[in-house]
């Protein structure tokens, strides 16, 4: 075979190519190299006087720049015939499926989802940079394997990938742990697909969905928020999906806030249904809000609804509608999982609902419908339901007040939400939170809270939690003097005081508790003053010059003790 018909044959495998000899004469060159680099044998050139490169320095995926467009170089040396074959390869070639399988590669293992691909037998073909993070995992380890040895599950059967395999029909939107770090399990939401190819499952490929960087970057914002825009809590006027409450308003700074917070936001996302549980007055209904304004749902209705606050014979209308005549007094009505929509249906002491009931709401979150009372018509239910008692749930499935298949059904994630004793120090960020907004209203001044006071409040176990808390700030304001600077344990009404646990060996007497020096010389400058802007008949200039003092400082103590000339003139 001579050099042309040779020539002839790498033209059909490639058709950028050239040979050349032992020298580096070019012996042969394709018509497509010619052409595009306007050149003839006749010119007697050599290998370098095209490309650039000596025979000896083109290595493997050797690079060269021709009409502005890469190519990578490739040679062959056969030395029977003494020549060497050299081919040109376009570096973005999409025709090329060898260019093809690295881009999709190369997009597959930048994506910031994670991506596993499975084979006809369960074997791992691909685990991207995404999946290794998310999973804590090494792709090393788990391409290769099949996917339930790789997951340690030892069984095909509980294969998620395998099921979806034999059946067909995908796994959309889940939520679940499936690797584990240092024995905790790691959850992730997922969609596990089918690929088929002319009607026949070929593979099956697992998104995983990475949102831990953004919901990170979301946690600091709110974190942030909660912690320096303390007017939000005061002046926000509400939301117009049925709300009023977001993660901001959540006043604490104790591990066990920081840790419900962090559970709360990362399920945000999710179309779980989810279970709320604490003692009264634990603020389930501003935790199941803000899970609602921090998912994807937050522009939707949010509708709450207290299941012990609604007669039996009423909550099933209530819930699902009614038609007219369907019994006496009934007439047409949506039903509050018609009127939440794609939203949120918030189903609040549902502990309280009759078992009965229980059977009813399990059948409709079963079959995805409800009917009205009285109708014929199914309607789809699109909302997310969020749940929340005030008892153990478990302890009610023993006692048989709770059915144990409804609370696996509203349950899809369980969230505890700590007794306020087991907060911490967030009792005094809470009761910050609450002087701040009685100081508004009563327009007074107070500053903070004696330390015999704090003594006391932490030897008190708080079982009405917040609500008591609240409760308790506001009654201990209202007895407040005006000219006072904190709270002090005297101005605690006795009804209150009874309810409390005031040992006999209490290191402070409450009826002699003295008020600071700092407050008495407070309490005698601020009357000073309202009396001399009195007899000044208000004017600042004058009160001013009459105690020796600037314009501007007059003007700042009025603003230190909320001196206000319509408070304390009558018209």
């Amino acid at each position: 075979m001579n050099t042309k018909d040779i020539g002839k044959v790498i033209t059909s495998l490639s058709p950028l190519s050239l040979i050349i000899n032992n020298k580096e004469d070019i012996l042969w060159i394709s018509d497509n190299l010619k052409k595009m680099i306007g050149i003839n044998l006749n010119d007697k050139l050599k290998l370098k006087d095209i490309l650039g490169y000596n025979r000896k320095d083109i290595k493997l995926n050797n690079k060269v720049i021709l009409n502005n467009r890469y190519y990578s170089l490739s040679k062959i040396d056969i030395k029977e015939k003494d020549i060497i074959i050299i081919t040109l390869e376009l570096v973005n070639d999409y025709k090329n499926p060898e260019v093809k399988l690295f881009v999709y590669e190369e997009i597959i293992n930048n994506l910031n989802d994670g991506v596993l691909l499975t084979d006809d037998e369960g074997k791992i073909i691909l685990y991207n940079k995404a999946m290794e993070e998310l999973e804590k995992l090494k792709a090393s380890d788990m391409i290769g394997k099949k996917i339930w040895e790789a997951y340690g599950y030892n069984d095909k059967n509980k294969s998620e990938h395998m099921q979806v395999y034999e059946n067909g029909v995908p796994i959309l939107d889940k939520y679940k742990a499936h690797a584990y770090n240092n024995g905790n399990p790691i959850y992730k939401s997922y969609s596990t697909i089918p690929i088929k190819k002319q009607k026949e499952t070929i593979g099956v490929y697992t998104i995983s969905k990475n949102e831990t960087r953004l919901r990170s970057l979301l946690s600091e914002i709110v974190e942030l928020k909660r912690q320096f825009n303390d007017e939000e809590f005061n002046n926000h006027d509400g939301y117009n999906n049925g709300t009023r409450y977001t993660f901001t308003d959540i006043v604490g700074t104790s591990k066990n806030t920081k840790k419900v917070i962090k559970e709360s936001q990362a399920i945000s996302w999710l179309d779980n249904s989810v279970l709320l549980v604490g003692d009264t007055g634990t603020g389930k209904e501003v935790f199941a809000q803000s899970i609602h304004n921090y998912g994807k749902r937050r522009y939707e209705p949010f509708i709450a609804i207290n299941c012990s606050a609604i007669p039996e014979n009423l909550l099933e209308s209530i819930l699902f509608g009614s038609v007219k005549g369907a019994y006496t007094g009934a007439v047409d009505s949506v039903g509050l999982f018609e009127e939440a929509g794609n939203g949120t249906l918030f189903l609040d002491e549902l502990n309280s609902m009759p078992k009965n009931m229980q059977t009813k709401l399990l059948r409709v979150l079963q079959e995805k419908v409800v009917r009205r009372v009285g109708g014929k018509e199914n309607y789809p239910i699109n909302c997310r339901i969020i749940s929340a008692m005030n008892e153990d749930p478990y302890t009610l499935i023993k006692e048989e007040k709770l059915r144990q298949d409804l609370f696996y059904r509203i349950s899809g994630y369980n969230i505890y939400i700590p007794r306020l004793i087991d907060r911490g120090k967030d009792i005094f960020d809470l009761s910050e939170y609450f002087i701040s907004k009685y100081n508004l209203k009563m327009n007074k001044n107070v500053l903070g809270i004696s330390d015999n006071l704090k003594d006391l409040m932490n030897k008190h176990d708080w079982p009405g939690n917040i609500r008591e808390l609240q409760h308790f700030i506001e009654n201990i304001m209202v007895r407040t003097d005006e000219n006072e600077k904190r709270l002090r344990i005297i101005n605690i009404p006795d009804y209150i005081m009874d309810t409390m646990e005031v040992s006999s060996d209490t290191s402070f007497d409450i009826m002699t508790e003295e008020i600071s020096l700092q407050e008495k010389l407070d309490s005698m400058e601020k009357e000073l003053i309202i009396n001399e802007l009195h007899n000044k008949m208000w004017n600042v200039s004058k009160t001013a010059k009459y105690l020796g003092l600037t314009r501007q400082s007059l003007i700042y103590r009025m603003r230190k003790f909320n001196i206000k000339r319509e408070d304390w003139v009558k018209e």
